[in-house]
C-alpha cells in the first residue's frame, strides 16, 4: 500500500503539513482533552492500562500531519485505546514482536510515502512528533497482525466449493461477501431469561429444519413465520460483532448466544457465496472505498486527495477495515458502488450511502483492459480467506472494547 501522494512530504507539501501543524498546537494548547499543564496525566485508563495525555498529544500531532479526517482528538483517542486493546489480546496469547520486526515495519510504513525510515522521522519531527510515537503505532499494529493470525488463521478455511462459487460469479479478485441466514431474536426481560432459552436451543437444534422449527416457536422477529429465513445480505453489513461470529461457521452450524442491546440472537449460516459477475473477459477496476468517520468535511477531502494512495494517509489511526482498495471485476462489484463507478474517470471520487447517516467515498484508481486469464485457485482462496480474517478480526476487537473497563479523568 502506497503513500505516493505524501511525495517525500517535501516543498509545498511539508510547508502545508507544519503550518497545519502549528495552528494544531495553539488549538490543543487550548484544549480540555490535551492539557499542557500535566501531560503525563492519564487521558484515558483502559483496563489498569493508562494512555497519557503525552501519548494523545502526540497521536494528534501525528495524526495531523497525515490530514487525518473527521475529529482528530476523538480518533486519536479511540486508536489508543484500540491499541491497548490489541496489546493486551497479544500479552494474552503470549505473543511478542522483535526490535527487527517493527524496524521493518516502521520502513515499510515509511516507504508509502517514498521516504526511508530516517526520512520519514525527521519529517515528522518538524511537527514534533517523536520517534518513540511512531513506534509505538507500528508496534501495536504488528501485534494485532500476530493475534489475528493466531487466533483465526488456522480455523478460517475456504471450501471447494466457495472456490467454485467465486471463480463462477467472476468475484475471484475480490468482491463483496454474502450471507445466507436464519434468525432467531430472543427479547430481553421476558418471563425466562433470553440467555438460557437461547443456550438450550444451541445445544438441542441439530439441523436446518430444527432451527426453523425453534424460530416458529420462540423467535420475536418478523421472520419468525418464516422459521427465521433471511435473504442474501452482504457480510459487511452485519454488525461487526455478528459478522465475526458468522465468518466463523461453516455451513449448517449455529452461532453461540450473542448479547445484543434488548435481545440474545441465534443465527444459522445456510450458506455463503461471493459477488456476482463474469471474471474471465469482463473489464476489471482497481478502487478504494473510504467508510468516512463521523464529521469529516467530505467536500475538502475529496479535494485534497488526487490519487487513491493519498486516502491511506488519511486513515491513519482507524480500523483497518475502514479503508479497502481491491481489484476486481466492475460486474462483481456491489450495486451501489458500480453504479457510483460506472461514471467515474481514473482518480475521480463519488460518495454513498452506507446507511444510519454513514458515508462512504469511493475512488476509481484505473480501469483495467479485459482478461483473458482466469484467475489462479490459489488467488480466490486467499481473497476469500483474507475477506474473512478482516471480518473476524473486526468482530474481535470489537468484543475486546465491550468487555474492557475504561475509564477517564
Amino acid at each position: 500500500m502506497g503513500v505516493n501522494g505524501m511525495q517525500g512530504l517535501g516543498g509545498r507539501a511539508l510547508w502545508r503539513a507544519v503550518m497545519g501543524l502549528v495552528a494544531a498546537v495553539v488549538l490543543l494548547q487550548g484544549s480540555a482533552g490535551v492539557a499542557q499543564e500535566n501531560l503525563f496525566a492519564p487521558a484515558v485508563t483502559v483496563n489498569g492500562q493508562v494512555v497519557t495525555q503525552y501519548e494523545l498529544r502526540q497521536r494528534v500531532l501525528f495524526m495531523t500531519l497525515l490530514h487525518q479526517p473527521g475529529d482528530i482528538l476523538v480518533q486519536a483517542r479511540q486508536g489508543l485505546i484500540e491499541d491497548k486493546l490489541r496489546r493486551d489480546a497479544a500479552k494474552r496469547a503470549d505473543l511478542t514482536v522483535t526490535p527487527d520486526q517493527i524496524t521493518a515495519g516502521m520502513a515499510e510504513f515509511a516507504s508509502r510515502a517514498k521516504l526511508t525510515s530516517d526520512q520519514f522521522l525527521k519529517a515528522i519531527a518538524q511537527g514534533g512528533v517523536e520517534p518513540q510515537a511512531f513506534r509505538d503505532f507500528v508496534e501495536a499494529g504488528l501485534m494485532w497482525r500476530a493475534v489475528v493470525r493466531d487466533r483465526f488463521a488456522a480455523t478460517t478455511k475456504v471450501s471447494e466449493a466457495e472456490i467454485d462459487r467465486a471463480i463462477g460469479a467472476g468475484a475471484a479478485a475480490g468482491g463483496d461477501i454474502r450471507v445466507l441466514l436464519s434468525e432467531i431474536v430472543l427479547p430481553t426481560g421476558g418471563a425466562e431469561d433470553a440467555m438460557t432459552i437461547a443456550t438450550r436451543l444451541k445445544a438441542s437444534v441439530l439441523s436446518e429444519q430444527g432451527f426453523a422449527i425453534a424460530a416458529k416457536n420462540y423467535s420475536k422477529s418478523d421472520t419468525a413465520a418464516a422459521g427465521g429465513a433471511l435473504d442474501w445480505i452482504s457480510a459487511a453489513t452485519l454488525p461487526p460483532a455478528v459478522a465475526a461470529r458468522v465468518m466463523a461457521l461453516k455451513v449448517g452450524e449455529i452461532t453461540d448466544p450473542i448479547s445484543v442491546p434488548g435481545a440474545v440472537q441465534l443465527y444459522l449460516l445456510r450458506d455463503i457465496s461471493q459477488g456476482a459477475g463474469d471474471a474471465v473477459g469482463a473489464s476489471s477496476v482497481e478502487y478504494a472505498r473510504f467508510v468516512l468517520p463521523i464529521g469529516t468535511d467530505v467536500a475538502a477531502l475529496r479535494a485534497s486527495v488526487d490519487t487513491c494512495d493519498d486516502l491511506y494517509a488519511r486513515a491513519v489511526g482507524l480500523p483497518e477495515e475502514m479503508l479497502l482498495r481491491e481489484t476486481m471485476p466492475e460486474a462483481a462489484l456491489p450495486l451501489d458502488i458500480r453504479a457510483a463507478i460506472a461514471g467515474l474517470d481514473d482518480r475521480e471520487t463519488a460518495v454513498v450511502s452506507t446507511g444510519n447517516g454513514g458515508q462512504m467515498l469511493i475512488m476509481l484508481c484505473r480501469r483495467q483492459p479485459q482478461s483473458e486469464v482466469p484467475p489462479s485457485r490459489d488467488e480466490v482462496r486467499g481473497n476469500l480467506v483474507n475477506r474473512k480474517l478482516a471480518m473476524l478480526a473486526a468482530g474481535y476487537l470489537e468484543e475486546l472494547r465491550s468487555e474492557a473497563i475504561i475509564t477517564e479523568p
